[in-house]
């Protein structure tokens, strides 16, 4: 697919400002409804860089956020990311893993264009961006993209709020599919009292395999289960 993507009207989504703020330091952060979405990922060497080689533990990403903790230790050889945003995780995932053929699925065209005019979204190696609304994406697959993906990151927050719908059931199970066996799901999540239900809902499709923990970001690994799929 191309970079340009395609438009699919999905679900109903609310209209959030979407601007740029610069970090303290170094480079530009993606802001939807006030709150910070994706960052700029500055050149390496540049501390708090994630720069964990293949096969390395999950560290954080570029000024200590939660965008490095989406990285399986291994190199996935084809990746999904929902929610690709400003285009952090992919920028990350590319740097460290520069075979990875990336797909980037985003609803929002007014991110697209900050993300590409501020944070150097076309910029990103492998990465195929498509504008459309993921719950939708993943619906239309079918068997076309069945167990496509080594990695499937799924990050649908918007303004601080995870998208309804993120973690039913139905879905889960249509992200599932797209997994191939043994491959990593990555859940951002933020930590608050539904949490523990959130997990729960996780555990009715995936055994969690991490729980990793920054301040009010949680993100969690999990894998299907050998018996569900």
């Amino acid at each position: 697919m191309s970079k340009k993507g395609r438009r699919h009207s999905g679900r109903t989504r609310h209209a959030y400002a979407v601007t740029i703020s610069p970090r303290e330091g170094w480079g530009n952060a993606l802001e939807v409804g006030g709150v910070v979405q994706s960052v700029s990922v500055p050149p390496a060497g540049v501390a708090g860089l994630d720069a964990t080689p293949e096969g390395g533990e999950p560290r954080p990403g570029p000024g200590g956020g939660y965008w490095g903790l989406m990285l399986p230790q291994g190199c996935p050889r084809r990746a999904l990311l929902l929610g690709l945003g400003g285009g952090t995780v992919a920028a990350l995932l590319a740097r460290r893993c520069p075979r990875c053929e990336i797909l980037g699925v985003e609803h929002s065209e007014d991110v697209l264009v900050v993300a590409r005019q501020s944070l150097s979204l076309d910029s990103v190696p492998r990465l195929a961006v498509v504008r459309e609304d993921a719950f939708a994406w993943v619906a239309a697959q079918g068997t076309s993209q069945a167990a496509s993906f080594d990695l499937v990151c799924l990050d649908l927050f918007e303004a601080g709020r995870l998208a309804p719908g993120a973690l039913a059931t139905a879905f889960l199970r249509q992200v599932a599919a797209l997994l191939t066996p043994g491959g990593t799901l990555s859940v951002n999540l933020m930590v608050t009292a539904r949490t523990p239900d959130q997990l729960a809902r996780l555990r009715r499709v995936f055994t969690i395999t991490r729980e990793l923990r920054l301040r009010g970001n949680l993100v969690v690994h999990a894998v299907v289960p050998a018996v569900g799929r």
